[in-house]
């Protein structure tokens, strides 16, 4: 259904993407990153028409919303309108509609419309995290399989075929699609795979591997030191991230917790003498708590390693 969707918008708006490739090469090379096999003017092209669907539905919803609760009330003071346009004040209200309308119509538009650009960034950045945090891990299985005379093809093989490493077994397929059905030699694969990867520190590893191999060398010493390189890494980033972790749980704790609670006790000592209002109190409890406890948490779920 959703390459129907694309295939339609490309039959829309194809025609003008494909005019700006130059124009679009970042967001090209995020999608092949992103690994979404989707080429960048039928992607731009279902973007455009979401962005289009949404900013018609918005115009519809907010058009019943105000024929039904009508337009905010505005007072026709001197500092609110100029003199001139006191003739024109009786459509006032028809001003604000169609204003209100056409800001949120094309507000909704933008953002829909820049959230499709952003997003295989986004996406990208998560996969190179996850890349990173599964990497040593994969590459200790591969030291562990050349140790047994497993030659590098059958090596990356056997590892895009092992869901455990996740990422890191996905852009192993792409390696050995380039072998079997395009025809690459290991070399221009592992070039290939180091040129769309979003991991910088994969990529490192196969430019290594790359030089290893045209070199004449054994991958089985590389591989062996690239594991104990990316152990002493991993343990050091898991020291950080513990640390970091500490330090996010006092803030917490000061911030969200004994701050809050500071706050509503004086503004509840302050509400019985009659010198605050409660509106601060619903504030804090059903806004600022919530709201903040809910920030830290994706904070936590985006920096916490995979593995």
């Amino acid at each position: 259904m959703a390459n129907q969707y694309f295939v339609l918008a490309y039959n829309l708006f194809g025609a003008y993407y494909q005019k700006k490739r130059i124009d679009y090469f970042g967001l090209r090379h995020n999608l092949l990153k992103n690994r979404m096999d989707m080429v960048y003017d039928v992607y731009m092209s279902g973007a455009l028409l979401s962005s289009i669907i949404s900013a018609i539905m918005t115009l519809i919803a907010v058009s019943i919303i105000l024929s039904i609760f009508g337009v905010p009330e505005i007072s026709s003071t001197r500092l609110m309108f100029p003199g001139w346009v006191a003739p024109y004040l009786e459509y006032r209200f028809l001003v604000v509609g169609a204003f209100l309308v056409l800001a949120l119509t094309f507000f909704v538009f933008f953002v829909v419309y820049r959230s499709f650009q952003v997003y295989p960034a986004l996406m990208a950045a998560d996969r190179k995290r996850r890349i990173d945090s599964m990497l040593p891990y994969a590459v200790n299985y591969m030291s562990a399989m050349s140790g047994a005379g497993v030659l590098p093809v059958d090596l990356f093989r056997s590892l895009a075929n092992n869901e455990i490493y996740g990422e890191v077994a996905v852009e192993c397929r792409y390696l050995v699609r380039d072998l079997e059905i395009l025809g690459h030699d290991l070399v221009s694969a592992m070039k290939n795979l180091s040129v769309t990867t979003p991991s910088a520190a994969l990529q490192d590893f196969l430019q290594g591997a790359i030089t290893v191999v045209t070199s004449g060398g054994q991958l089985e010493p590389y591989f062996q030191v690239k594991t104990e390189q990316y152990i002493l890494e991993n343990r050091q980033n898991q020291k950080e991230f513990l640390e970091t972790l500490g330090l996010l749980g006092e803030t917490y704790v000061t911030a969200f917790v004994a701050g809050p609670l500071f706050l509503v006790v004086v503004i509840s000592i302050m509400s019985i003498m009659g010198n605050a209002q409660m509106v601060f109190l619903y504030i804090i409890i059903y806004a600022l708590i919530p709201i903040g406890s809910i920030m830290y948490v994706v904070l936590i779920s985006t920096l916490t390693p995979e593995a």
